[in-house]
């Protein structure tokens, strides 16, 4: 199974909008870096919700 990823999590738990995933994966191809820290540095989500989400995602990597 493929590792979830963090942006479609944030997605479809309603944490941002798919255009906001967009303005980051563009900001992320353009410049590089790690997706979660980019939406963090739009203010998009907080690092609260951040490590909730690397969390779960990595929760569901384990039960894989």
């Amino acid at each position: 199974m493929a590792k979830p990823l963090l942006g479609e999590m944030l997605v479809e738990a309603g944490e941002i909008t798919q255009e906001q995933l967009d303005k980051a994966l563009g900001i992320q191809k353009d410049e590089g870096g790690l997706i979660g820290i980019i939406l963090v540095n739009l203010g998009f989500i907080n690092e609260q919700t951040l490590v909730k989400y690397l969390a779960s995602q990595a929760e569901r990597v384990v039960k894989s």
